[in-house]
């Protein structure tokens, strides 16, 4: 598994993202699976579609990324399946395929604690990537070592209250070996709207896996933990603008799903959700 520059992925969850804040009440978990999430701006489009088996379980994540903001077109598609021991819900292991950037499939040992969450993802196919999981007061933690030592890290904290993500921290090391570098601070504010990636038995145990997959790759704009969708994002990150304050506008289907983020005034960005 490659680390991939940290700026795209902020940027996006600053500006695209599907996190949420402890603001509101708690939505019922939906009844229907998410198929494909979009985001869209006037130089990027990211597309995660998601596969389940027949016990409702994740068995594909995959990602296209397609941006031309620097002037010249950028392509790269990842795809991650997950691999079960029996009717468990929680994967053992997974292969990580990123064709374009030359991995054809690293396969990867996944740890759990007594409550089946997830607390270690190892590579075994000899990069050392791996990352800890911990959950210090209930907030999630997630620290990958790209080469298996602190000097190349990311640090990635998620403060959760009320089932939501209401926070979140980045650090990185933007030089192996030198000081990590705070990359955003952001607060989330949530909406009553459930979210469409919520599944207690994947959230619960796979949530903070498949985040920190996405962060760690092109974009993560999907919230794979909280129960909420979120309306509003403001915080701070280093690449800029460096200060973000954005209110979205929340449009359902007619069967009360979450079809559409629409971002305010000043910004054309947008989320649009598929459901099978």
């Amino acid at each position: 598994m490659k680390k991939l520059p940290l700026y795209p992925a902020f940027i996006l969850l600053c500006v695209y993202s599907c996190k949420k804040s402890n603001s509101g009440d708690s939505a019922p978990p939906p009844a229907y699976y998410l198929s494909s999430a979009v985001a869209l701006s006037p130089q990027q489009r990211i597309v995660d579609s998601f596969y389940y088996d027949t016990l409702h379980r994740i068995d594909t994540l995959s990602q296209s990324f397609y941006d031309t903001s620097s002037g010249s077109p950028v392509f790269n598609t990842w795809m991650v399946q997950l691999i079960y021991q029996g009717t468990n819900a929680w994967p053992s292991w997974y292969n990580y395929y990123d064709i374009p950037l030359g991995d054809f499939g690293d396969y990867h040992l996944l740890s759990y604690d007594a409550d089946d969450r997830i607390t270690k993802d190892t590579s075994l196919s000899g990069s050392d990537y791996v990352t800890y999981f911990s959950y210090p007061n209930n907030n999630i933690a997630a620290t990958t070592f790209y080469e298996g030592t602190p000097d190349n890290n990311l640090i990635d904290t998620l403060y959760v209250g009320n089932g939501n993500i209401n926070g979140e921290v980045v650090y990185l090391s933007d030089i192996p070996g030198q000081p990590d570098v705070l990359q955003g601070d952001v607060h989330f504010t949530d909406a009553s709207t459930a979210n469409p990636a919520y599944h207690a038995a994947i959230s619960n145990s796979i949530g903070p896996l498949l985040f920190n997959l996405t962060l760690n790759s092109n974009g993560d704009f999907v919230d794979f933990i909280s129960k909420n969708a979120w309306q509003r994002i403001d915080g701070t990150e280093s690449s800029p603008p460096s200060n973000v304050s954005l209110t979205y506008t929340l449009i359902t289907d007619n069967k009360g799903r979450l079809a559409k983020m629409t971002a305010g005034p000043g910004s054309t960005a947008s989320i649009s959700f598929s459901y099978y």
